[in-house]
């Protein structure tokens, strides 16, 4: 957290069925996250798994077009 330079606004979206990397570590980030202040989203897709589905790629694409637009 004594590296944090920058507080952009973040958007995380993961896979409920994800083998790869937990789903468990998207909560522990936005935890992580939010006790250092930094304004997060999240998105939990359900029954997606370690791919980007396009569902998650209209949820970023939103995020995108309100926040860095």
């Amino acid at each position: 957290k004594n590296r944090i330079k920058s507080k952009p606004k973040i958007l995380l979206i993961h896979g409920d069925q994800d083998k790869v990397v937990p789903p468990s570590n998207l909560l522990e980030t936005k935890d992580f996250l939010i006790r250092n202040k930094v304004d997060v989203k999240t998105n939990l897709i359900k029954d997606c798994e370690h791919h980007i589905p396009t569902e998650a790629s209209s949820i970023a694409l939103n995020f995108i077009l309100k926040n860095l637009s």
